[in-house]
């Protein structure tokens, strides 16, 4: 582990999908896990599965008290990765839901882990090429919002989970902008990841019900959905020192996603 920060690495979302990638990536680096979801049964298995020292703890990422157990688990111990990767796509919730776990909870999770983060830490929060899709028309009203109580009046901007979501993700990499700052205050690093349509549960039931995105993924560059470890492998790199220069921004991981659909508008 000598090119990466000390202290623990925390993956929330982890029991699947692209928050399990992620634990099985650093977990074969040799960092020292804590694992977060809210399912304990998955996250116990996740956990078993992995190599080195694991711990969980399960619980609501959006519960008030969440960032009180989380801190109560380090036991003292320094963050040295955070990758975030728990929250909502458009069909799991309603608008209200979906700007409280990806948004709100978010925002409660920073505020949180801050005071934790190591020397050459990095905390790597996962957005969603659907922010790029948004574009910058609400930046004014999302970057108002300063506080996880004052989310809630970005509802007049969401009447549906689609718009919701999108919002919310786009708030994540707005974020990760305002903090970065005082994440550097303390030598730590702070950076989001836009994934286009990922190959995970989550993702195979968006295509089911939205037909629109594998158009979408038929459109891209690549013409696939990627797999869950070739995002995962993006966010790992961002907590190495080999990215120690990297701070405060968002990177795709779309398969060209967002790039066709900009070359597209241009020429038409």
């Amino acid at each position: 582990m000598a090119e990466n920060a000390k202290g623990i690495a925390v993956v929330t979302g982890a029991a699947s999908g692209m928050g399990e990638a992620a634990a099985r990536l650093l977990a074969e680096a040799g960092w020292p896990l804590l694992l977060c979801d809210l399912n304990q049964e998955r996250l116990a298995a996740t956990a078993g599965r992995l190599p080195g020292q694991v711990e969980t703890l399960a619980g609501d990422i959006a519960a008030a008290d969440y960032g009180a157990g989380l801190t109560a688990a380090l036991a003292g111990r320094p963050i040295g990765a955070l990758i975030h990767c728990a929250g909502l796509s458009p069909t799991m919730a309603d608008p209200a839901r979906i700007l409280e776990v990806n948004l709100a909870a978010t925002m409660r999770l920073v505020e949180s882990i801050l005071p934790h983060m190591a020397q050459g830490s990095c905390a790597v929060l996962f957005a969603s090429s659907a922010a790029h899709m948004q574009g910058a028309a609400l930046d004014e009203a999302i970057n108002a919002v300063r506080t996880p109580e004052a989310v809630p009046s970005l509802m007049q901007y969401t009447p549906e989970s689609g718009a919701a979501y999108s919002v919310s993700k786009r708030g994540v990499k707005l974020l990760v902008e305002r903090e970065s700052p005082r994440f550097g205050a303390r030598g730590a690093r702070i950076a989001s990841i836009s994934p286009g349509i990922i190959d995970t549960p989550m993702g195979r039931q968006e295509m089911e019900t939205h037909p629109i995105m594998k158009v979408l993924v038929e459109k891209s560059a690549l013409r696939r959905e990627a797999r869950p470890e070739e995002v995962a492998a993006v966010a790992v790199f961002l907590c190495t020192q080999t990215a120690s220069f990297i701070t405060g921004t968002d990177i795709l991981v779309d398969g060209g996603s967002i790039a066709t659909m900009v070359g597209a508008a241009r020429e038409g």
